[in-house]
């Protein structure tokens, strides 16, 4: 099926919220590092590619007038080993060391249903912390969306990077990016049987910091 662009605006369906870890979350964090490499980022992307074949990120249209109670969308969790970064400069590992922290504050999903087709907004919002060691003043901050079914199949997995500036005299940030997945679904499916994961893509290094530092 081949991606579409429409007009993006909000959906009538109620937005879907997680602000805390979630243990299918947690339990996911394995298969989702393993999809694709940390380091295949690719900056300012915004679109699923095509040659994941089941989805495609493409911009979202919703109905203003929708009358009927809107069907389900997929829940989306972030990932808890995933959730926060610490980036150290060489090996350090002392606060001296640090060249910024970042954190998922939140991941609200809203979608809406075209022609047997779910058609999401994704939106994650990050607080991002400047560190001693940083000393350009701008960081790059990766991370990743990957759809799942509700057996914690990864059926698809990219990822986005930001460049996050401090201003001035800013040392905390606080950015918000959105991604549109687009998901077919086949019959007698919705919305309840994909799951949307957002984690922070980190280093094996830095996965293991993260698990020993919880």
């Amino acid at each position: 099926m081949a991606a579409k662009l429409a007009p993006k605006s909000r959906c009538a369906t109620a937005p879907i919220r997680l602000s805390e870890p979630n243990p299918i979350a947690a339990a996911i964090t394995e298969r989702v590092f393993a999809a694709v490499p940390a380091h295949a980022a690719r900056r300012a992307k915004r679109r699923w590619p095509l040659g994941l074949g089941l989805l495609a990120f493409v911009m979202s249209g919703c109905g203003m007038f929708d009358r009927e109670p809107p069907p389900p969308c997929p829940r989306a969790f972030p990932v808890t080993d995933a959730r926060t970064l610490t980036r150290f400069t060489g090996q350090g590992r002392d606060l001296t060391d640090v060249i910024f922290e970042a954190r998922i504050e939140d991941v609200a999903l809203i979608c809406d249903y075209d022609d047997g087709v779910i058609e999401a907004d994704v939106r994650v919002r990050f607080l991002i912390v400047d560190g001693p060691a940083d000393r350009e003043r701008v960081v790059d901050l990766a991370y990743f969306v990957a759809i799942a079914t509700r057996d914690r199949r990864i059926v698809a997995r990219e990822e986005f990077v930001l460049s996050i500036p401090f201003e001035g005299n800013r040392t905390r940030v606080l950015a918000t990016d959105e991604v549109s997945p687009r998901i077919p679904l086949g019959p007698g499916q919705s919305g309840e049987d994909y799951v949307v994961y957002v984690g922070l893509a980190l280093t094996p290094g830095e996965l293991q910091y993260n698990r020993e530092n919880r």
